[in-house]
């Protein structure tokens, strides 16, 4: 989603000092004073804030260079080289994980690097102020996001006990955590923590109603999604998390009317038009529903669970042929996805070919081998088959 600038306003200094004439040959020999580590931090604050991050990062080097121990330096270096590979997109004042979107979630070789250099700048800071609490949370965020959570809740925890009062991230980053270790009860309770010291806080609603979802509990849910909305009527995310909690409580109309919003909201939310395709689908508008599945992957959203759903689409138009391309599709990027194996197996055995069928339905059965309806497939392919 969409952030404002913050950047860190530090408090100037002005020290008056009183100085006796000097005549014009000494004002000559005087050697003129370079850029101060100030100044680089300057200009890297005003490129960050225009998201030119690598000039950003070259100018806060230039003041550490010139002072090892500049804490904000090390701080906003940090910031933006995890902002120049992550879903950051500007600097805010806590990168602490504000919003839990963990679908799908693998850093990549180059995020890895980044964010390692992120730590290094953020273990340089602690070493400057080992008090300092937001640094934690910060530190904690970047763990989360090369998967490791226990590191993240290992800061989230000191920054708490530093600064109990002041929280609300660190809780909020620790339930992210938590709900990365499949600790729902626990990333409940975190939420709450945080959204109690921050009443205002709209995306810890956001993430305690996506906790409950997890738990089954789509009312709640919608509670908590409708409180991140009426703090942020513009919460797009918000917006597509209600909609999958009407979706689940079968209320199509509601979910296609969230997701419309979350879309007008940001128009490129590829997940709110798989999403949306899902609900038409869902109501048998298959037409609608390719049409959303199309824009999904126009925007790059590249999910297996997306081409079966499209697939799924097809098949059910009469359209056997992109069903299978878009099934094979699914299996290649998730071998394990045994569903889309089956559903391209039911399509073969449809066409006749009960030889790719049977292949199919085998493989499905093997990467979940207690699935009955698999096997009932498996058996009917094999009998078609030796007609």
């Amino acid at each position: 989603m969409k952030y404002l600038y913050i950047l860190i306003l530090l408090a100037v200094m002005f020290t008056a000092c009183t100085s006796t004439p000097e005549t014009p040959q000494q004002q000559t020999q005087r050697p003129a004073a370079g850029p101060t580590a100030k100044d680089f931090f300057d200009r890297g604050v005003a490129f960050a804030s225009e998201g030119e991050y690598e000039k950003a990062y070259d100018e806060f080097t230039k003041a550490i260079e010139l002072d090892p121990d500049y804490f904000d330096a090390y701080i906003l270096r940090a910031r933006v080289t995890f902002a120049s590979v992550s879903d950051v997109t500007v600097i805010e004042e806590n990168f602490s994980g504000i919003i839990y979107n963990s679908a799908g979630r693998q850093a990549t070789r180059e995020q890895m690097l980044q964010f390692n250099k992120s730590i290094e700048d953020l273990d340089q800071a602690l070493r400057i102020n080992p008090e300092d609490a937001a640094t934690y949370t910060r530190r904690g965020r970047v763990y989360a996001e090369i998967g490791d959570p226990d590191k993240a809740i290992a800061d989230y925890n000191r920054s708490i006990e530093l600064a109990p009062d002041e929280a609300a991230r660190a809780f909020n980053g620790r339930g992210n955590a938590n709900l990365d270790k499949g600790n729902i009860d626990a990333a409940i309770a975190d939420f709450s923590e945080a959204v109690k010291l921050h009443p205002n806080y709209s995306e810890g609603f956001n993430n305690r109603g996506l906790a409950y979802a997890l738990k089954g509990d789509a009312d709640r849910a919608i509670a908590d999604y409708n409180q991140a909305i009426r703090i942020d009527g513009d919460f797009a995310l918000a917006y597509n998390n209600r909609g999958l909690a009407h979706m689940s409580k079968r209320d199509n109309d509601r979910a296609i009317a969230d997701f419309n919003k979350a879309i007008e909201l940001e128009p490129e939310y590829s997940r709110a038009f798989n999403n949306r395709g899902n609900a038409h689908a869902n109501k048998r508008d298959f037409d609608k529903a390719i049409a959303d599945y199309n824009e999904a992957v126009r925007l790059e959203l590249q999910t297996a669970s997306l081409y079966n759903s499209r697939g799924l689409a097809h098949a059910n138009k009469g359209d056997s042929r992109s069903a299978i391309a878009d099934f094979s599709e699914a299996t290649r990027l998730d071998p394990n996805f045994f569903i889309a194996f089956n559903n391209r197996g039911f399509e073969y055995m449809e066409a006749r070919d009960y030889n790719r069928a049977v292949t199919d339905f085998e493989e499905a059965l093997r990467l979940d081998p207690n699935n009955t309806a698999i096997r009932r497939n498996l058996d009917e392919a094999r009998r078609l088959r030796g007609r």
